[in-house]
């Protein structure tokens, strides 16, 4: 299940800010990066929006945040997790974060595709262009065989964009306290030439 290349760009993590920082990969409208202690602000703005934080266990404090951060850190070194700042290119503005987590759901190990984005960057089409990217990334880039979802039923636009991205429903997983559908998807079968 972990096949895959993984990722060990983490050279930039501590770096106080991200002038300079390498984009792993970019789409049309955003480019991604690692995520560095400069993002802390933005992390924290975004982590205290109710909204945003709806269906990922309610907002936090900037200290909550800093602990976040600091566990996202120790997960790029001891897991390889990837966990990057979505920035917006046209005016190089974060607006949220996404990331391919190694779990464990229900005793199988999966490699869990999550992203927030800044609700005055929804209903653009913003999400969906990521998505796409974060798992064409993990499909491509990091050779994973398979990327799972863990969504909550009444999270409906998080669920459309597991469906456009080509993720398929595959059963209900009750995990840490909480109820979800989870979605996959797998890397395309290669045609012999």
């Amino acid at each position: 299940m972990w096949e895959g290349k993984g990722w060990a760009g983490i050279i930039v993590l501590f770096e106080n800010t991200w002038e300079g920082t390498m984009i792993i990969f970019e789409t049309e409208q955003l480019q991604f990066r690692p995520l560095t202690t400069a993002d802390l602000d933005d992390l924290a703005a975004l982590y205290a929006d109710p909204e945003v934080m709806r269906f990922l266990g309610g907002p936090r404090n900037k200290d909550e945040v800093q602990r976040v951060l600091s566990g996202y850190f120790r997960e790029y070194s001891i897991y390889g997790d990837s966990f990057f700042a979505i920035i917006q290119k046209s005016d190089q503005r974060f607006i949220g974060y996404c990331a391919l987590l190694k779990q464990e759901v229900e005793g199988e190990l999966e490699v869990e595709l999550v992203y927030a984005l800044a609700t005055q960057y929804w209903q653009r089409g913003l999400a969906l262009e990521g998505i796409l990217a974060l798992r064409n990334y993990g499909l491509q880039q990091l050779g994973f065989s398979r990327i799972a979802a863990l969504i909550p039923p009444k999270n409906m636009a998080s669920l459309h964009i597991a469906q456009r991205i080509g993720m398929q429903y595959e059963r209900d997983v009750d995990q840490w306290g909480q109820h979800f559908h989870l979605y996959a998807v797998k890397q395309p079968k290669r045609a012999d030439v």
